[in-house]
């Protein structure tokens, strides 16, 4: 008889013990597939250890209730890596999850019946490019097409994803090139670890559950195998300590003050219109950002005051104009729940006529285009028109091969493998500004950095505010000053690298209960920072209780706590560092959401 250990591949409340114990008849090897009782249901799990009954006869003895029986070996053979599993475990713990959740990342897509993760006896050594999206695959697939390399993303079809698996299991596959899920591959033999483009938000799983980074798991991948990571970029990172500098056409700043001054009340400033008249005449493409999409970013009553605001997330609704058999159709949309809505003639509030869309987006850009430049031909990239990858390269596609003069985009130009254009122009870049983030600088800077990319000559910047820090340091090409007063607030204010963030939220239908239960978590988390002097030692501080920056979303009512505790890297002691931020953040009641390295505070 044998006590195995394994873990459901299930999300299971943090509050309860994540590795379960089961008697056997078998001896199950470490990485092998079992189902196993866990309440009233069976669920797959993946055995951790297994030791004889013998062995465990005190454990069994003071256990507090009655170990179950395996309900059924799936694979016998082990199907992980001891490393896989060292992974997802240790992931588990970074995030405050259920390692099951990892491990099932892990499993290959189909149970493999011939092949298992025993490598070859000298394996050569593999490299691990890591992309942040399936769009920027393919480059790099390109300059590394040899029999010995391997891609793993979740696009690729189950067959040839096992394929791969298994390629890299022998050791066959020395370089392997993926996004974030390539991580949990069995590597035979890894010894390089790079991560391209690390300030990319795709290498974030920011839409589902688990929410996780490359970096911590490419870290702790690097230290499992003893590989070498490194960290890329195209554009400045301050927690990464990397440095970036212009490296095309110096921007020339367009103060839009000015411009009202002038009587020009145009989103295409003086400058911006003749120098797009230029291109045109030559041939020269062009391309247009701007960080929103739609319309109008918001629709405003000028006699009173009245903002459309969405019903269940208390947002302003941005006006778009969607495609219908009979001719566009004016819209307001919510960007947070989706919720779509009739344009008001009048006003609801006052009754006056005065109400207008304010602000600009994508499709206004483009409306504007067409109403100077009626002869261009024009494209447009951003998530209305293209929802999916797919849409997007080929919109892409065809800027590429010249069969537009001008791409208006959002952010999705920016990983969407464009040429360079003879003229790009960032058409406001106040929409970056002022949010209440403290990353909020530093994502100007890295979308500046990456439309300089895409240009050849001319980069036009468009703001109300050119005194903006950001914008000083590019005009005075000073971008280490830049980067310098950063780091040095950071360390002031104890915001990464200088602490790991950790954002609690909670979501409550009746706001006077989502503001009490804020409270009293508040004063409850608060207490034994001034009584333990080990907690005190890890969690930094506290910030809050407030509101969200958007408060209400799909009809509920949204508060934040923020946590700064001890960062973890480069901590030698990071499993003790990590043991007491877990048993403080035990205290966080089940109906709170855990996000540990948040993209944002809003």
């Amino acid at each position: 008889m044998y006590i195995v250990k394994a873990v459901p591949l299930t999300r299971l409340p943090v509050q309860m013990p994540q590795i379960l114990s089961y008697f056997s008849a078998h001896s199950l090897a470490v990485g092998s597939l079992i189902s196993a009782p866990l309440g009233k249901r069976n669920e797959e799990a993946v055995v951790v250890e297994s030791r004889e009954a013998e062995d465990m006869k005190l454990e069994i003895k003071k256990a507090e209730f009655e170990l179950k029986p395996v309900k059924k070996i799936i694979k016998q053979d082990p199907i992980l890596t001891e490393n896989q599993i060292k992974l997802a475990i240790w992931l588990a713990e970074y995030y405050f999850t259920s390692p099951g959740l990892f491990l099932k990342m892990a499993l290959p897509k189909i149970a493999p019946s011939k092949w298992s993760t025993a490598s070859t006896p000298k394996p050569k050594e593999q490299k691990l490019i890591l992309m942040p999206t399936i769009g920027q695959i393919n480059p790099a697939a390109k300059a590394h097409s040899k029999k010995n390399s391997a891609l793993v993303y979740s696009a690729l079809k189950s067959k040839k994803l096992n394929e791969n698996w298994r390629k890299i299991a022998d050791g066959e596959a020395e370089i392997i090139i993926g996004t974030r899920m390539a991580v949990f591959a069995p590597f035979a033999n890894l010894k390089e670890i790079t991560v391209k483009n690390e300030s990319n938000s795709g290498h974030r799983s920011w839409d589902m559950f688990p929410r996780w980074r490359t970096h911590e798991a490419a870290q702790k991948l690097g230290d499992l195998y003893g590989a070498k990571v490194s960290f890329e970029n195209d554009a400045p990172s301050v927690e990464f300590d990397i440095s970036a500098f212009l490296s095309g056409p110096k921007p020339k700043i367009i103060d839009l003050r000015e411009e009202m001054r002038k009587e020009n009340y145009s989103i295409f400033s003086l400058y911006l219109q003749e120098a797009m008249q230029n291109a045109l005449e030559n041939k020269k493409q062009i391309i247009l950002f701007i960080n929103r999409r739609g319309t109008s970013t918001f629709v405003l009553c000028r006699d009173c005051g009245y903002v459309a605001l969405c019903e269940n997330c208390e947002a302003p609704l941005a006006l778009h104009q969607f495609k219908t058999k009979n001719g566009l159709k004016p819209v307001l949309l919510c960007h947070h729940c989706g919720r779509q809505t009739t344009p008001p003639g009048i006003c609801p509030k006052c009754q006056g006529s005065r109400i207008k869309g304010f602000g600009s987006g994508t499709q206004k850009i483009e409306a504007e285009a067409k109403k100077f430049f009626p002869h261009a031909r024009i494209l447009r990239l951003d998530g209305d028109i293209a929802p999916k990858a797919a849409i997007a390269k080929k919109i892409v596609k065809r800027f590429n091969e010249k069969k537009a003069d001008i791409l208006i985009g959002t952010q999705m130009l920016l990983d969407g493998n464009s040429n360079k254009a003879e003229l790009t122009a960032m058409i406001s870049a106040d929409t970056l500004m002022h949010l209440p983030d403290f990353r909020s600088d530093e994502r100007l800077a890295q979308i500046i950095f990456r439309l300089q990319k895409l240009t050849k000559n001319d980069f036009i910047i468009q703001t109300y505010n050119p005194e903006n820090s950001v914008l000083k340091s590019i005009s005075e090409n000073n971008f280490e000053k830049f980067i310098k007063t950063e780091i040095e607030t950071r360390k002031i204010l104890k915001y990464p690298p200088f602490s790991q963030l950790i954002k609690l939220t909670l979501r409550q239908k009746d706001p006077r209960r989502a503001a009490d239960e804020a409270k009293i978590l508040f004063a409850k988390l608060t207490q034994p920072l001034k009584t333990s002097k080990i907690f005190n030692d890890a969690i930094l501080e506290l910030i809050g209780p407030a509101p969200a920056f958007i408060s209400k979303e799909k009809g509920r009512y949204i508060w934040r706590i923020i946590l700064k505790a001890k960062p973890v890297w480069p901590a030698e002691n990071q499993e003790e560092i990590i043991s007491i931020r877990n048993r403080f953040l035990s205290m966080i009641p089940s109906n709170w959401e855990i996000e540990v390295d948040p993209e944002n505070l809003l």
